[in-house]
Parts: structure tokens; sequence; C-alpha cells
């Protein structure tokens, strides 16, 4: 049975669609990125404004891409995320990454395709779950800290914002799924 697509709605009632994020989209995700501050893309390793790194993305093998959503309104792409595995040692956990366009933002969208993308995590078997983040991204913070993120490491002036020419720090934060499965596991009938 396909979990996908599946209706969210937001607090403001706004309704979004959140399916699996196919090839067919990348023109829609390639205009999302596009409206995305530069200084919220600044988690990936790769400029995602740019045609050639979101083709190589969807193409590439460097990350074994086991999860990808799309959150939609109508055809317009709001917000997207992945669960990549890396490594041939690494295969038990996962990394997430979550962007939201900045008008959903505040409005529960996050919090829901978070929830979601560490449920896909628990189908896949991780037992881990690391995210990066700038620690000024005040909402993903408090979505990290509500789900018992605790950060690991920070890295000290290691990206530069390409508008500001600022560096920032880069903090890496773990969550494992296998102490909170039974939680979980109790959420687990809505995403069924």
């Amino acid at each position: 049975m396909n979990e996908y697509p599946k209706e969210l709605i937001l607090k403001d009632r706004t309704k979004v669609i959140v399916m699996n994020s196919e090839p067919e989209k990348k023109d829609a995700i390639y205009q999302f990125f596009s409206r995305i501050p530069k200084s919220d893309l600044l988690i990936y390793k790769d400029d995602v404004t740019k045609w050639e790194s979101l083709e190589d993305w969807f193409d590439s093998s460097n990350y074994r891409k086991v999860f990808q959503l799309v959150g939609l309104i109508k055809d317009r792409v709001v917000a997207k995320g992945t669960l990549h595995s890396e490594g041939l040692f690494w295969t038990h956990a996962a990394e997430l990454k979550l962007i939201v366009d900045p008008e959903y933002r505040e409005k529960g969208l996050g919090s829901q395709l978070f929830h979601i993308l560490l449920y896909e995590g628990l189908k896949h078997r991780f037992q881990k779950v690391i995210v990066r983040y700038i620690p000024d991204n005040i909402s993903f913070t408090k979505i990290l800290s509500h789900y018992g993120f605790r950060p690991e490491t920070v890295l000290s002036c290691y990206v530069e914002d390409e508008l500001t020419g600022i560096t920032k720090d880069l903090v890496i934060a773990s969550f494992s799924l296998e102490n909170w499965e039974r939680r979980f596991e109790f959420y687990s009938y809505i995403y069924r």
C-alpha cells in the first residue's frame, strides 16, 4: 500500500499535499530553491539554486537517498525533505534535511514533515539520525529540541554566507531512533 500522497492541514487551515519527490518535479523544486534565502541553504554542500547542481543531486551516487518528499500547494513546492544514507560503514545512520518556504513557516508544516521523515527513518530501520544546521535558524532549533536532538559538535566558522561574507558555525546534532521507537509506534497509525 502506498502511503503517499498524504494531506496535511496547517495551523491556518491551508492544505498541503505531501508526496514522494520524483525527478519529474525537478522544475518545481528548482523554482522552490530559488525562493529560499541563500542563508537557509548553507546546509547543502552544493548550490542547489543552480540547475546543474540540482540535476547532479537527483542523479548522483554520492548519497543514497533513502526517502525524499515534497510538500505541494497546488503544483507549487513549499517544502523539501530528504533522508540520506552515507557510506559503507554508516548504514545504520541517516542524515535528515528539511527546508520550508519562508511563506509557510511557523504554521506547523516543518514539524509535521520532520515527524514524517523520522517515521520513515524508523521504517527503514535506521538507529541514528543526524542533522546539520546553522544555529541562527531558531524555528528549526525548536523542532530539534522538541524531538530530543542534541548537538554533538560545532564546526566553528565552517560556512560562509555568500551574501554577507560572514562565516557561521555549523552544528551537527543527532537523535537515537532506538530510544524513541515506542513513542513513534504510538503515532505511527497516523502515517499508515
